[in-house]
């Protein structure tokens, strides 16, 4: 198959070269890249505040990333508490950091507030460590239980443009016939980039997806051939384009 590959680097690069691996044509377009954000000045203080039994809760690989290059500039350890990842890619970024998270199986803000530890934080305070924007779930849910809760947004979204309409006439030359997704805001900004003419040929694209959330914004938006990874992982996208591939053949 040829997919077209729209996450960001280096997770652009990794996933490509897995698909080739496997036989696929991938084209490789990210359409995202990540900056500092408006909160990473103020990281660095706001997680040495935290005491044992406060909580740190990453929603991205990029929020651990950018937050732990802070706290090593200013030749800080990561504070003695309980860390909270959204999914095992997030778990790995702590790890490789030097930090033990807890990971939940529903890689969602869902699946972070069902977990035992965060059921009783009364009194004592979270860090969520997110980009600009984001769901606003975990905060009022964590507030509600009791807890002081501080967002900290250490990196913002730069989205590719294509004022041209260029990108998308690229894709349709190379024949792309299925589209990796890993996000729900790269998929809003994939439907804005495509014009008018093209809306048709991108909602017939197979569409692969990590979470049923996206599956069912992708439904909002008129994709009628999905797949729900269940993750961002490259083996579960591969999975999934692969499954697809079978079936075709059968």
């Amino acid at each position: 198959m040829i997919p077209l590959v729209v996450r960001p680097e280096p997770q652009n690069y990794s996933l490509c070269e897995a698909l080739r691996r496997a036989g696929h044509q991938p084209v490789a377009t990210p359409l995202l890249r990540f900056a500092p954000g408006a909160g990473l000045e103020q990281a660095p203080a706001l997680l040495s505040e935290l005491a044992s039994g406060d909580y740190v809760i990453a929603v991205s690989v990029q929020a651990v990333n950018f937050a732990d290059n802070a706290l090593k500039t200013r030749g800080l350890p990561w504070p003695d508490v309980t860390y909270v990842a959204v999914g095992e890619a997030t778990g790995r970024a702590f790890a490789a950091v030097g930090v033990t998270a807890l990971v939940p199986d529903d890689p969602r803000s869902e699946g972070m507030i069902a977990l035992p530890q965060l059921q009783d934080p009364a009194g004592r305070r979270a860090v969520i460590l997110r980009g600009d924007g984001g769901r606003d779930m975990m905060a009022p849910t964590l507030t509600r239980r009791g807890a002081r809760v501080d967002y900290c947004e250490v990196y913002r979204r730069c989205y590719r443009d294509d004022a041209d309409g260029e990108l998308v006439k690229q894709w349709r030359r190379l024949g792309v016939d299925s589209i990796i997704i890993t996000s729900g805001g790269l998929l809003q900004h994939l439907f804005q980039l495509a014009a008018n003419s093209a809306k048709d040929w991108l909602l017939s694209r197979l569409l692969i997806v990590p979470s049923i959330r996206v599956v069912e914004q992708a439904k909002t938006l008129g994709f009628t051939h999905i797949i729900n990874a269940k993750g961002a992982s490259d083996p579960a996208l591969l999975s999934a384009l692969d499954e697809r591939k079978r079936n075709d053949r059968q």
